[in-house]
């Protein structure tokens, strides 16, 4: 590898993961990241082999995922597992890709820029599904805070944006690919300017329809007056359960207590309640000492929704992170648990066989791991004018999966509550690209998005994707706010899915195949000038 291959690579590696949320950009940087990727395709592009392609895209992969991660530094005593993890995978990850892009930049001038940002998007879509989906730094992310660039996903979800997005940066490396400098010809700058009004025009679909949608109201069917509490607890101390419990009681008689009617839900965060509420019962009616939850939830004038660990009616042994539904009579009338875990946290392959168990609790330090629930995700609650509520409530990084979410949503969903924790590293970061992520979700399905945490990010998103109210992160505090409940038709892509991924799937591979084909049909006719010889103008 050339020495200017590196540094090329490095730059974007730098500053991919600063075009994202971050302490100096909390929502990210949308002009940086045009360009944050156009080094690294230049390198990819003037690469000579994919194996050299394929230890750019390592070097790649370690840097920008320990930059734009960094947050996972700060796990106490998990980190070496939380930050060497992911980095170790993908440095693996984009080593594939490397090779599979540098393989996309043997076509034609013409086409490899399109063909690039094909194989990225697909990429970050393999990336976003499976046992180890994380559905992060995505190419989209840095465009979020733009509300005109966002509203193509309730066409083709994050992905429009994300092939966008990338087409973009790949035609302005091609145009500067181009330059005199470059030792370009003239044709190769009518291939640029060419590539140019592609860009122009796909730019322009994209804002032109943001322009419309933004223009035009969603039916209101109904309206929720929600109480979100963050009690700021310390994630860390499992110790001391007593005083993040009361914090929260005592943060929601303040909220109660600002409002002149009493409200609709009462929403607090993930694992709020740290013992089992059904099993512990006796507990809570004596703590808090101050004032003991199952008093508290008595004196409530709605239902309180909580995230909590609940045990499995029908399997002894199975353990749920769930979010429960309890009214006030101090009963649980319905409950959720979270589907999709945490690889290697929540969730431990062969955790039934003595050595893998044996390995993670005595050497990582998880004694235990959640069971991935089942059953119908929409909860049912009344309203206080007695209309029925139906919600979903993905918990924790739930709300960042298109897919999940949008299965819940065609169960019949009216409103979208996500009960998060995300107070394990302490910093703005993590939680501001968890809301990135899940930004996407409420544009996707133009239902009204509620996020009650316990450090934050604490707020409420329209279907348009906008911030309506929120709180301040790592701080004590309530929001009442009245959210509408749209009637909205189901969105293109809450209809069709995924469909544009596995589109750019099938075509790449048909391109493949068919090139193929012809390289082999043309070597054998003509020898001396075989088809992978890109060097000519198209």
């Amino acid at each position: 590898m050339r020495n200017g291959h590196l540094l090329l690579t490095l730059a974007s590696a730098v500053l991919f993961p600063l075009s994202l949320p971050n302490e100096f950009f909390p929502l990210g940087f949308p002009i940086l990241g045009v360009i944050a990727l156009i080094p690294f395709y230049v390198a990819i592009v003037r690469t000579e082999s994919a194996g050299a392609a394929a230890r750019l895209g390592m070097l790649f992969g370690a840097v920008s995922t320990l930059l734009a991660n960094y947050w996972l530094l700060f796990f106490g005593e998990y980190t070496f597992w939380t930050i060497t993890g992911p980095v170790v995978g993908y440095i693996g990850y984009n080593a594939i890709l490397a090779g599979y892009l540098w393989y996309a930049t043997r076509a034609p001038h013409a086409y490899r820029p399109f063909l690039f940002a094909a194989v990225w998007t697909l990429y970050e879509y393999l990336k976003s599904i499976g046992f180890l989906a994380y559905p992060w730094g995505l190419s989209a992310y840095p465009y979020n805070s733009v509300p005109v660039l966002i509203q193509v996903a309730d066409i083709t979800g994050v992905w429009g944006l994300c092939l966008t997005a990338m087409v973009t940066t790949c035609v302005l490396g091609e145009l500067l690919l181009s330059l005199p400098w470059r030792r370009s010809t003239l044709c190769l700058l009518v291939v640029a300017a060419r590539q140019l009004a592609v860009v122009l025009l796909l730019v322009g679909i994209v804002v032109g329809y943001g322009v419309i949608k933004l223009r035009r109201d969603i039916p209101q069917e109904a309206s929720v007056d929600i109480l979100l509490v963050q009690q700021d607890a310390d994630a860390w101390n499992t110790s001391d359960i007593d005083r993040p419990l009361l914090a929260a009681q005592q943060q929601t008689l303040l909220g109660l207590d600002s409002g002149e009617s009493p409200p609709d839900l009462i929403a607090w965060s993930e694992t709020s309640l740290r013992w089992f509420y059904v099993e512990s019962r006796s507990w809570y009616e004596r703590n808090p000492v101050e004032q003991p939850f199952v008093q508290f939830v008595e004196s409530l004038p709605a239902p309180l929704i909580t995230g909590a660990p609940v045990q499995d009616p029908d399997d002894e042994y199975a353990i749920h992170n769930a979010v429960l539904v309890i009214d006030p009579d101090t009963v649980v009338r319905q409950w959720y648990a979270k589907r999709h875990l945490v690889p290697f946290v929540e969730n431990v392959p062969f955790w039934d066989t003595r050595w893998m168990r044996s390995f993670f609790r005595n050497v990582i330090g998880i004694t235990g791991i959640w069971s991935p629930g089942e059953g119908d995700p929409v909860l049912e609650v009344r309203l206080q004018s007695g209309e029925p509520l139906r919600l979903v409530t993905p918990i924790c990084f739930e709300d960042g999966f298109a897919d999940l979410v949008r299965y819940y949503v065609l169960d019949g969903a009216q409103f979208i509550l996500n009960l998060t924790n995300n107070g394990w590293s302490r910093t703005d970061s993590a939680q501001l690209q968890h809301f990135v992520a899940a930004r996407f979700r409420a544009v996707e399905t133009r239902l009204g998005l509620v996020r009650s945490t316990n450090t934050g990010y604490t707020c409420v998103v329209d279907p348009w994707g906008t911030v309506t109210d929120s709180l301040p992160m790592f701080e004590p505090g309530y929001l009442r706010a009245t959210v509408p409940v749209y009637d909205s038709p189901l969105t293109v892509y809450m209809q069709l899915g995924d469909y544009l991924p596995r589109a750019l799937a099938v075509v790449l591979l048909v391109l493949f195949l068919v090139c193929e084909v012809l390289k082999r049909t043309a070597t054998a006719k003509r020898p001396r000038r075989p088809l992978s010889d890109w060097t000519t103008c198209p």
